[in-house]
């Protein structure tokens, strides 16, 4: 079953085509690799899942429904955790996961029942009233994570997650991103660490002039390219010879 539909999307800034016949599907339960050139338009289907961008044309299906016609349902669905510190550095972890659950219209109860799963899950248990800015990188990039979801969201969006963490963070890191999805979470994930993409998705999409040049597991992209030893080295040859994929 598919969690995400996005059919046929187009998207324009003025008169620049940002996403031209865009389709893409996310099933329930996976961790989906969306992966591309810097200002191919990964962003801006970022923003067009959490609601914050509309489109020009096109259908957008969340969970079965028509997301188009209620996007506080969309906003509500998903988390974002950006690779940029989102949260207050003035207040502590509970004291933020209070602020924004109170924005997604949480009431209290829920908000501490939900905050105290989530500091077990990402093992942040002892740091709930220790000022954000008294945490260490790794341990901020976990508490983004417990903000983007307070609201139980069905799908969670990840904008680089890793982004100025090193090896050790960065693995440690997917530790509990895999987890998350174990415990039933779909994820979107967009990087540049190409091999944290091919090491973690299920499915793997690459972007190009606005739509999707490919799609699949990591196994049909090895199958499809004999002789390629990552995703990187395929990556670069999908990107060569993209014009070969819309003419099929």
């Amino acid at each position: 079953m598919y969690l995400v539909e996005l059919e046929k999307i187009k998207k324009r800034y003025g008169k620049k085509i940002i996403l031209d016949n865009f389709s893409m599907k996310i099933r329930e339960g996976e961790i989906f690799g969306l992966i591309g050139q810097s200002g191919g338009g990964k962003s801006t289907v970022l923003r067009i899942l959490l609601g914050m961008a509309g489109i020009s044309s096109g259908n957008i299906y969340f969970n079965g429904k028509d997301a188009l016609s209620n996007l506080n349902f969309l906003r509500k669905k998903t988390g974002f955790a950006t690779q940029e510190n989102t949260l207050i550095d003035e207040l502590s972890m509970w004291e933020n996961a209070v602020y924004f659950g109170r924005l997604y219209g949480l009431s209290g109860k829920i908000i501490r029942t939900r905050f105290k799963e989530l500091i077990s899950l990402l093992d942040l248990d002892g740091y709930e009233d220790l000022g954000v800015r008294n945490l260490s990188g790794g341990m901020k990039k976990r508490a983004n994570l417990l903000i983007s979801l307070i609201h139980n969201p069905k799908l969670l969006i990840l904008d680089e997650p890793t982004t100025g963490l090193d090896t050790i963070l960065r693995e440690s890191l997917w530790k509990y991103i895999r987890q998350i999805n174990k415990e039933g979470t779909t994820i979107l994930v967009t990087s540049h660490l190409l091999d944290e993409i091919e090491n973690n998705c299920d499915t793997i999409a690459i972007l190009g002039r606005g739509k999707i040049i490919t799609s699949g597991l990591i196994k049909d992209y090895f199958d499809s390219f004999p002789g390629k030893k990552s995703l990187n080295e395929i990556f670069l040859e999908v990107l060569k010879n993209e014009n070969s994929f819309y003419n099929n």
